[in-house]
């Protein structure tokens, strides 16, 4: 326990929930999403996922695929891996009239994180008006961001180093942005790639997202065709690789970050989207 301990904060420091997801372990987070552990040489499939005929994904669409134009609600549980250590997360996104709530909690030994973001859909889109995070163990790593979009700004009281910074119409909060990219690719306005600029304390960063391809990969709900992208930032060793399901409102099914020798990697474990329990292709 004794040397398990710093591990399990550092763990926490660096993968925040939210930013695993789109961030990746979101350093917290992942925040959102399930993961397994691999080894530094690994895929995180473990093998070359296997693309699937177009026969047999015409047959599950059928079946399986809630097809809409607009965000869906979900639960989600996921598996959140960063070297020895292994842990679950979950994850819901919730109408609250006419915004929505993201959130996710995660849970390592006696330490907990929660992350939660408040984003408002408008006719321009969506925009984030309020992010938390928490955690017990490291209160310093606390932050509390406030958008003012009257003023264009954004502002933490609560972080130990209290900040506002002007913001422009892409900023967002780590987790929010996840649920900005998932609504790009749900409305078909990704493209090739896009940019996104995320605030956390008091640090602007400004990644770009690459569509890299398409995969149908295994995951504990099945296999799921995935939409493959590359996240990253110039100057930047850290990459994020993030697989989102075509046939399930873009949910993420996988995520891995790299981050010099060290890998944060996330898998979905269950959910259900609108109600619905994702299940994968028929075979």
């Amino acid at each position: 326990m004794i040397k398990t301990f710093p591990k399990a904060v550092s763990f926490f420091k660096r993968t925040s929930l939210g930013t695993l997801l789109c961030c990746a372990l979101i350093n917290q987070s992942i925040a959102s999403g399930g993961i397994a552990l691999y080894p530094a040489n690994t895929s995180p499939t473990d093998a070359t996922p296997q693309i699937q005929s177009l026969q047999a994904v015409t047959q599950s669409n059928t079946v399986t695929a809630p097809q809409t134009k607009e965000i869906l609600p979900y639960r989600a549980e996921y598996k959140i891996s960063s070297n020895s250590l292994t842990t679950t997360a979950t994850r819901t996104l919730s109408k609250q009239g006419n915004n929505w709530l993201l959130s996710q909690q995660a849970k390592l030994m006696f330490i907990k994180v929660d992350e939660e973001s408040l984003i408002e859909s408008t006719k321009d889109g969506l925009r984030p008006l309020h992010y938390e995070y928490s955690n017990n163990m490291s209160s310093k790593q606390d932050q509390r961001i406030n958008f003012d979009w009257a003023k264009n700004t954004a502002s933490d009281k609560k972080y130990r180093k209290p900040w506002s910074s002007k913001v422009s119409t892409d900023t967002f909060d780590q987790l929010g942005a996840q649920l900005k990219m998932r609504e790009a690719l749900i409305e078909n306005r990704l493209g090739k790639k896009m940019t996104q600029t995320v605030v956390s304390r008091g640090k602007h960063k400004t990644y770009t997202i690459e569509k890299i391809g398409e995969e149908t990969i295994s995951s504990p709900a099945g296999k799921l065709r995935t939409i493959k992208l590359l996240r990253s930032r110039p100057g930047s060793s850290s990459e994020t690789t993030i697989w989102m399901a075509k046939d399930w409102n873009y949910l993420i099914v996988r995520l891995e970050q790299r981050e010099d020798d060290e890998i944060y990697s996330l898998e979905l474990i269950n959910a259900s989207l609108n109600g619905k329990s994702v299940t994968g292709l028929s075979q």
